[in-house]
């Protein structure tokens, strides 16, 4: 690993590190989920599910901060696969509630502690501090990144 000098901690370079931790992150989680049989992706979209509780697919897509076109696509394949149902709106016809099945439920049960494992693997090197640290620094740039978002919507 090349030298670290904190003088030379630029925007771009904290950016570009960021996005390659990201990318190694999800890639191993994703890895450790997908060998219990939930990939990362349909997992964020099951757990979305039993947070907001049954929801229809338009409040997913906006909570998952998706496209309808991507949300409806997966929403597809994992009605097929019996993780979730549709069912009908009880007051608008023209739309459906999506609600997680038992094999849905088991399924996010399964990943779980794998999915733990994986992210403690990755922090193993930090210690309390540092974490903390850290932590602190990405809630601050999130929180900056908002008010950016907010601003460019005026």
């Amino acid at each position: 690993m090349a030298e670290l000098n904190i003088v030379d901690a630029t925007p771009a370079e904290i950016t570009e590190t960021l996005l390659s931790v990201i990318r190694l992150m999800r890639k191993q989680v994703d890895a450790a989920m997908s060998a219990q049989g939930l990939s990362l992706a349909r997992g964020k979209l099951l757990t979305a599910i039993a947070h907001e509780g049954t929801c229809r697919p338009g409040e997913l897509a906006h909570a998952l901060q998706q496209s309808p076109r991507t949300i409806t696509d997966a929403i597809d394949a994992m009605d097929r696969d019996g993780l979730l149902v549709r069912k009908p709106h009880p007051s608008d016809r023209r739309s459906q509630l999506l609600e997680l099945t038992d094999a849905g439920k088991q399924a996010l049960e399964q990943v779980k502690q794998p999915k733990q494992a994986a992210i403690d693997r990755l922090f193993e090197g930090l210690d309390p501090l540092a974490r903390q640290q850290l932590l602190i620094s990405l809630r601050s740039i999130e929180s900056h990144a908002q008010d950016i978002e907010e601003q460019n919507k005026v």
